[in-house]
């Protein structure tokens, strides 16, 4: 009966929709200069879980809500990241800016500063 249980409770975990689900696992830097030679400090960097492989998007907003980049870079699997720069490949200014992911039926966000 013991094994019983222990094969319906790891069944139920296994089949559990959040062992499943996008999950943002955490942004670096969070502070970052886009003019920086060091990759890990000139890029916002999107770490993420993503088991059912489903499109991530994600969106990066100026303070004012105004859409300033989206469709960032992948720099492999379950890390997208933001170089800082705008939809027209310009640098944007030092600021406080938004981001929004987009999986599924989620959206996460969150904000990120640029430092020049």
């Amino acid at each position: 009966m013991r094994n019983f249980l222990n094969a319906l409770l790891l069944l139920a975990l296994l089949a559990s929709p959040a062992a499943a689900a996008f999950a943002l696992t955490k942004v670096t830097a969070r502070v970052f200069s886009p003019g920086e030679a060091n990759p890990d400090v000139n890029r916002a960097r999107f770490h993420f879980t993503n088991p059912e492989a489903g499109e991530v998007t994600i969106r990066i907003f100026d303070i004012k809500g105004a859409l300033v980049r989206r469709n960032l870079d992948s720099e492999s699997a379950g890390v997208m990241y933001w170089n800082g720069r705008d939809q027209g490949g310009s640098v944007v200014r030092g600021g406080i800016y938004i981001y929004q992911i987009e999986a599924g039926e989620q959206v996460l966000t969150g904000t990120v500063v640029v430092a020049k």
